[in-house]
């Protein structure tokens, strides 16, 4: 296990293990169109967390182009005009861990 980090919200604490998320960011990226869309829900949350964590402006994860809101089109039944391929690789580069 990595080293945790806590910070606090409104009084609350919370953390995170950085190594574990960067294997679970390694994860989303080498899974095949199919699985990744099998795992939504959890791309989503991922996503919401290291926005967070970058702290990457809201514009750039809540817009209709960002990388958040785009993920949470595809669990819907309509989906989005957005191509995978481009989603997937907004995911790679905006929520990469160095």
């Amino acid at each position: 296990m990595g080293h945790s980090i806590e910070y606090l919200v409104e009084g609350r604490k919370f953390g995170f293990d950085y190594q574990e998320l960067k294997e679970k960011y390694m994860e989303f990226i080498s899974m095949s169109d199919q699985d990744f869309l099998k795992n939504l829900v959890d791309a989503a949350h991922f996503a919401s967390v290291i926005c967070f964590i970058k702290n990457i402006p809201s514009y750039l994860c809540l817009s209709d182009t960002g990388v958040v809101h785009e993920i949470i089109h595809l669990m819907k039944e309509n989906g989005t005009t957005t191509p995978l391929s481009e989603i997937r690789e907004l995911f790679e580069q905006q929520l990469k861990l160095s």
